[in-house]
């Protein structure tokens, strides 16, 4: 059964998937693109890499995923970029919710809402004012390790749970023959 998702990359990706038949991210563009605050993005990358390797095999040379989102309405769109429509088998994604994604991608404890605030007072206690604090210092890796644990949580939602607007999925590379369509922003 394939998914029908969307995504938007630069003209670079689109290139060479359309000259080689396949493009996978090197983890170096990661690095490049987000600058100084890389280091947030390293450490949830960290993790999402990691349990994606343990869900579905990562092919030779792919070393971080390509994010992919079931509704084009919830894509940012950027002048000169491309909008892709791809048909991928579901064996080959991983969904979630892109909230709770956002969540990790500020390195915050990810649960309900009872349980997020039940954290945060726990922390206060201790002394620490915010959840980022505990990562920016060696001083707290119980608090540390707490909220990398709360992150698998990520993944227990079920697909058709998600609201559709909310579904992110991530690949591990984009074929050629998964390409349906593309159109320059």
């Amino acid at each position: 059964m394939k998914r029908e998702l969307w995504t938007v990359q630069n003209k670079r990706v689109l290139e060479e998937l359309l000259s080689s038949g396949c493009y996978r991210v090197k983890r170096s563009y990661v690095m490049e693109k987000y600058g100084e605050s890389a280091w947030i993005f390293q450490t949830a990358y960290d993790f999402f890499i990691r349990e994606l390797r343990s869900r579905i095999a990562a092919p030779e040379g792919a070393e971080s995923p390509v994010w992919l989102f079931s509704d084009s309405q919830s894509l940012f769109r950027a002048e000169g970029e491309i909008l892709m429509r791809l048909e991928i088998p579901r064996e080959e994604l991983l969904f979630f919710d892109a909230r709770d994604w956002n969540r990790i991608l500020n390195l915050s404890y990810l649960g309900g809402e009872e349980e997020r605030e039940c954290f945060r007072r726990e922390l206060l206690r201790q002394g620490i004012r915010s959840e980022e604090s505990v990562f920016q210092s060696a001083f707290y890796p119980l608090q540390r390790a707490k909220i990398q644990k709360s992150w698998r949580k990520l993944f227990e939602a079920e697909e058709e749970a998600i609201g559709k607007s909310y579904r992110q999925a991530a690949v591990w590379q984009l074929k050629k023959e998964w390409l349906m369509d593309y159109s320059v922003l």
